[in-house]
Formats: C-alpha cells, sequence, structure tokens
C-alpha cells in the first residue's frame, strides 16, 4: 500500500497573482458597512450574521 504524499505541489507564481487580481479586480456582491467598518460578503446568510453583530449596519446589494 502507498504512503500518502507528504507534501502538496505549490502553485505557480502567475496564477495566484493572476487569481489575487481576479478578486481585486471584481466587484463584490454585497457590501455591509457599520461604524468603522466596511465588509464584502458573497451571500444573505453572511448578511444575516452581520446584521446579527451590528443591527445599525447599512448594506448595498450589487447584481
Amino acid at each position: 500500500m502507498e504512503e500518502p504524499k507528504k507534501y502538496k505541489r505549490k502553485k505557480s507564481l502567475k496564477k495566484t497573482i493572476e487569481k489575487l487580481n481576479e478578486m481585486k479586480n471584481s466587484v463584490p456582491k454585497i457590501i455591509f458597512k457599520a461604524q468603522n467598518l466596511v465588509v464584502t460578503l458573497k451571500d444573505k446568510h453572511q448578511l444575516n450574521r452581520w446584521l446579527e453583530i451590528y443591527p445599525n449596519g447599512v448594506y448595498t446589494i450589487n447584481h
């Protein structure tokens, strides 16, 4: 029986930078603002959780 590999192959730097730039340039779906805080969220489940913590928070939904 083979032993599991002890290492994982590292992603190339070029692909990593491309992915980061893609994330930076994309428009977030939900922007939540409260006090001195700005958070970008992916779905409404996350939004509900942040509204529990900061009930006076304001949010905008982008399509």
